[in-house]
């Protein structure tokens, strides 16, 4: 049996809560207890977090805002860190500076990783800044955006690590602080190397230009909101698209409409909307969303996910690939 005591006596006895239900800390509204439960609330308490479960061989793992995330009905064996270090500010202007700001080309902005992708959006915009408008409303923080490369119109090329300039990462094979730069990441749909290397995002640098017009920079976000409204269902505990779209090479392989990479389209095409498992269903606004309508457990969503997974493959020859992340124990359950 693992000795916890240096985690609570290094991070306070008082802010480190056992057993504490992941399920209240997730999008889907699922999951088991952590052995442990942090909040970091700043970088400096994040980083002390992460080198005390390094140096004392503590299992652990970051959670932001629970979003694309799917906790074991069994919790997570270890230190579960709740990563709410939030802020943002600008450490550099580019161009000829005057009282109205005019002359500014562009700037770099440093925000920390638990802060919301939401915030900064609104932030960038307020300031006149365009690249990350697009993340105006879209959940998770920083960190968790990173990871995935998170993104709104993928033929537009709107993906947030298109601005990143530099990310200060913590090394969970060595226990240091490191700074690298956007080419480290090797970011792709849905994807950046630290997915497979399990650093963690500890803040983050990201370059934008100004904007000449701010108004239209804000229409275009509000129009992507509304969009995204119309679109994904809400007002239901889910965690996002359950899926990745599928390669443009299958789309023309299987001739879909207007050749839509859309694993929703694919889902539905299955038949697949509106069934049921336990309290799990998959939407019947959006098939690749998957809604816990009635105290789903992780159980019940991995056995809709499985039969999607089933279905596409016996039907179309499409291995479908997950966009969530599995935290904690699923063994015996995952296909």
């Amino acid at each position: 049996m693992r000795d916890y005591t240096v985690i609570k006596n290094t991070l306070g006895t008082l802010r480190v809560h056992e057993n504490e239900p992941l399920s209240k800390h997730t999008y889907f509204r699922i999951g088991g207890p952590a052995k442990l439960f942090f909040e970091a609330k700043s970088t400096e308490d994040l980083k002390l977090a992460l080198t005390c479960a390094f140096e004392n061989k503590i299992p652990f793992v970051v959670l932001g805002l629970g979003a694309n995330v799917l906790v074991s009905d069994k919790g997570y064996d270890g230190l579960v860190i709740k990563n709410h270090a939030e802020g943002i500010k600008l450490v550099g202007l580019k161009g000829t500076i005057n009282k109205t700001g005019r002359g500014i080309k562009n700037a770099s902005v440093l925000a920390a990783s638990g802060t919301l992708m939401n915030q900064l959006a609104r932030f960038t915009i307020d300031q006149g800044l365009e690249g990350l408008h697009f993340l105006l409303s879209v959940p998770g923080t920083i960190g968790g955006g990173i990871k995935i490369n998170a993104h709104f119109e993928v033929e537009k090329g709107e993906f947030i690590g298109n601005c990143l300039l530099t990310a200060a990462l913590f090394d969970v094979n060595s226990g240091i602080v490191k700074t690298v730069d956007q080419d480290y990441f090797k970011f792709g749909y849905d994807y950046s190397k630290i997915q497979e290397t399990g650093e963690i995002v500890l803040e983050a640098v990201f370059r934008l230009d100004r904007t000449v017009d701010p108004q239209k920079l804000w229409q275009m976000a509000m129009d992507n909101v509304k969009r995204r409204n119309e679109e994904q269902p809400m007002g239901i505990a889910c965690s996002g698209c359950v899926f990745r779209n599928i390669a443009d090479s299958d789309a023309k392989r299987l001739a879909t409409p207007n050749l839509t990479t859309s694993s929703g389209y694919i889902i539905e095409s299955l038949g697949l909307k509106g069934v049921k498992q336990g309290g799990a269903e998959i939407s019947t606004h959006h098939a690749n969303f998957i809604l816990n309508t009635a105290g789903a457990s992780a159980s019940d969503v991995l056995k809709l996910i499985n039969l999607a997974k089933q279905k596409a493959k016996e039907t179309y020859s499409l291995n479908l690939s997950e966009e969530i992340f599995y935290i904690g124990d699923f063994e015996n359950i995952r296909e």
